[in-house]
């Protein structure tokens, strides 16, 4: 019995959709993985760090509001 006139380019339409659903599975699943976390806003205390080390503030200034951020959480 021949299908579809004996040739296999139907095949081509049966695949298809499980090529692109295993696509989308792998991307579903690397994508997470690939972010690290680096998508995030750097919290306050993260902030305040920073500016310490980069000379914005001096040790004084940098403990006070570093207090005053922990008493608030």
């Amino acid at each position: 019995m021949m299908w579809f006139n004996g040739g296999w380019g139907w095949m081509w339409l049966a695949m298809l959709p499980t090529i692109a659903f295993f696509w989308a599975l792998i991307a579903m699943v690397a994508i997470p993985l690939v972010r690290n976390g680096t998508d995030r806003a750097p919290s306050p205390l993260e902030r305040l760090d920073g500016r310490l080390a980069a000379g914005d503030i001096s040790v004084d200034e940098y403990r006070t509001r570093r207090t005053e951020l922990e008493h608030q959480s």
